[in-house]
């Protein structure tokens, strides 16, 4: 299995509009071109949140324009710059909030977003469902959530982080074949373990927030990215971030 994990890259209905003094379109189609013709071995591809920043339909439609001309799954959730319900009304060429089987795993994507604010939560059905679906589903199970359940080390990330995620990760923890959660939402590359969980935060496509930093600080050491998840040949989880300078022209 090889999944491809690319995730905010805060979209515009404007496809030369900026953004932070970013060119995101532009950011975007240099991680995602570079992703699929590296790894063209792929077998799935999950948008990790934050897709398009003024939550327009142009924005959707086109992104989904992209995702129509690939022919692997795609597996998409909302982040807190996002309309939820626009969002799974025009991907019509991913599975927005929903799960899918892949290589032999489950892959869960699940909706965090709340309306006004840029905390996550799971809402307590999505919750529920989640519980359900991994009790009766044997397969070993991957976790996919634009926020971390996990502190950052940065306070004000920390303070826009997921509000409960203490009762996603007992859910999580209590299911022996969830094998990782990954998250997107801090711009920046986190690899840890919550308990017995691997877990990963993968880079935007855009610019980068430095790590521990008291208040917002960006990050000018580091280029955009995405991240590859990949089984071995004795089935253990390998993953690594892929850094494309060609995206930081993108900026300025």
């Amino acid at each position: 299995m090889k999944l491809l994990h690319i995730t905010d890259p805060h979209l515009r209905a404007d496809p030369c509009a900026r953004l932070h003094g970013w060119q995101v379109q532009r950011a975007f189609d240099c991680i995602l071109d570079h992703a699929l013709t590296t790894h063209s071995d792929y077998d799935a591809l999950v948008l990790g949140g934050d897709l398009v920043d003024d939550e327009s339909a142009a924005g959707y439609a086109r992104l989904n324009e992209r995702l129509a001309q690939l022919d692997r799954p795609v597996l998409a959730m909302a982040g807190n710059h996002d309309d939820p319900v626009l969002m799974a009304r025009l991907l019509t060429h991913a599975s927005v909030h929903r799960s899918i089987v892949v290589a032999g795993h489950r892959l869960y994507a699940l909706d965090s977003h709340r309306h006004d604010s840029d905390a996550g939560r799971i809402s307590p059905d999505a919750m529920a469902m989640l519980e359900h679906e991994l009790a009766n589903e044997p397969l070993p199970a991957l976790v996919f959530v634009h926020h971390p359940p996990l502190d950052t080390g940065s306070a004000w990330i920390d303070a826009i982080g997921l509000e409960n995620a203490d009762a996603l990760m007992a859910c999580l923890s209590s299911h022996h074949h969830v094998r990782a959660v990954i998250c997107g939402h801090i711009h920046q590359s986190i690899e840890t373990r919550l308990g017995v969980i691997d877990c990963w935060s993968t880079p935007s496509t855009m610019r980068q927030f430095l790590p521990g930093a008291a208040t917002f600080a960006e990050d000018t050491h580091h280029v955009p990215g995405y991240r590859i998840i990949e089984t071995g040949r004795t089935g253990q989880l390998m993953t690594s971030v892929v850094r494309v300078p060609a995206a930081a022209t993108a900026c300025g």
